[in-house]
């Protein structure tokens, strides 16, 4: 196994089908594997790994019935707290998003859909980037719902879609507003209280700036 990126939270290793489930079977594998934190009472902490990872691998399952394209997961290692996914082949949507906006339109039309569909069936993804998005082909896979969670609540979702507004913003300042703008379009008519939720991240906003002021 190779380790191809490490966090706060879990290192991320790629292999070989093969080389991990031992069979003549092809193709390329994520292994996802949660850190534990030493500053915890050891079985506590082995209750917290386990339940995040088992979290994490039933969102990723309920947002594929849910019609949004997601890693196929292959197995659960419940010894070593990891996930061992399909490696989703493409280029992340952070990537794509450099040309115009009619360019991209329909990148962003997607990613309108799928989160409108996440909130519908109540599952708020905790790290809604263009860097945890992969376009393979027709559609946009939606990866690491490690920070995730299930919730109906209207804040969550629109903390949620903030977070994407964001991410927009300071990634992809040169046509954020038309990116943003179709994103709203999509998720509105995709999710019936998306124009609540919309509506719910101007009162974030400001709470922030009053914050930032010392308010």
């Amino acid at each position: 196994m190779k380790l191809i990126n490490q966090g706060a939270e879990a290192k991320i290793y790629s292999c070989r089908f093969e080389e991990y489930f031992g069979t003549d079977s092809k193709g390329d594998l994520i292994i996802k594997e949660r850190i534990s934190k030493g500053y915890r009472i050891r079985e506590l902490d082995e209750r917290i790994v386990l339940q995040r990872t088992l979290s994490e691998a039933k969102l990723l399952h309920e947002a594929k019935m849910a019609g949004i394209p997601t890693p196929v997961i292959y197995f659960i290692d419940k010894r070593k707290h990891a996930l061992v996914m399909e490696k989703v082949g493409g280029q992340r949507v952070k990537e794509e998003l450099v040309g115009s906006p009619k360019e991209s339109m329909g990148l962003i039309e997607a990613v309108g859909r799928s989160v409108g569909l996440m909130h519908g069936n109540n599952i708020i993804h905790g790290d809604l980037t263009t860097s945890n998005m992969i376009h393979r082909g027709d559609e946009v896979v939606f990866i690491d719902f490690g920070l995730g969670e299930f919730s109906s609540e209207v804040e969550k979702q629109a903390v949620d879609a903030h977070l994407l507004k964001q991410a927009l913003k300071s990634t992809h300042f040169d046509f954020w507003e038309e990116y943003w703008e179709a994103f709203k379009q999509t998720y509105c008519r995709t999710y019936r209280k998306g124009r609540e939720v919309l509506e719910r991240i101007g009162d974030i906003e400001l709470r922030g700036r009053y914050i930032e002021r010392g308010e």
